[in-house]
């Protein structure tokens, strides 16, 4: 049952973010929001101790920073910082690493075809407004796509999944 709740909460959260970010180019602050609650929610339910809560939000803390700094240096968006922040309070440190790699990797693979959409792509196949500011923004890039690529390969072998599943 636990296992269905973070599914439901956190790939939903996910999900609604990468679709939002896709098409508007913005996150919504309840996305954030509820990945916070969601969090909050279920610790009561998957407790490990005060140490391991400590850690959660210890990683969420410092994610927080890091991602005000990228975005006071114009390096991120606020709504991509904010679901950053949220995502990372889910994991520990051995799973924000893996987290970090798999959204490193994801955002490279949307900027190599930003770039190239932005260059090859004739204008008349963009057929509805996002798709046109999509590709035709040249300094912004939807890096909640790449978050949530990087959450959702992550939660399956993140610590408070496995310890869930565990209890089922």
């Amino acid at each position: 049952m636990l296992t269905l709740y973070i599914i439901f909460v956190f790939v939903g959260c996910m999900l609604a973010a990468s679709w939002s970010d896709l098409t508007s180019m913005t996150i919504p602050n309840w996305i954030s929001l509820v990945l916070v609650a969601g969090f909050l929610i279920l610790t009561p339910f998957a407790w490990q101790g005060w140490a391991m809560f400590g850690t959660h939000i210890l990683v969420g803390a410092a994610c927080f920073t890091v991602g005000v700094g990228m975005f006071a240096l114009g390096w991120m968006g606020g709504g991509d910082a904010k679901l950053f922040a949220a995502t990372s309070l889910w994991w520990v440190w051995a799973d924000l690493w893996m987290y970090l790699v798999y959204t490193a990797i994801a955002g490279g693979v949307l900027a190599i075809f930003l770039l190239l959409g932005r260059k090859y792509l004739p204008v008349k196949v963009l057929t509805t407004d996002w798709m046109h500011r999509l590709f035709k923004d040249e300094k912004k890039m939807p890096y909640g796509l790449a978050l949530a690529f990087g959450a959702l390969m992550t939660l399956p072998r993140s610590d408070i999944y496995q310890y869930v599943a565990a209890l089922m």
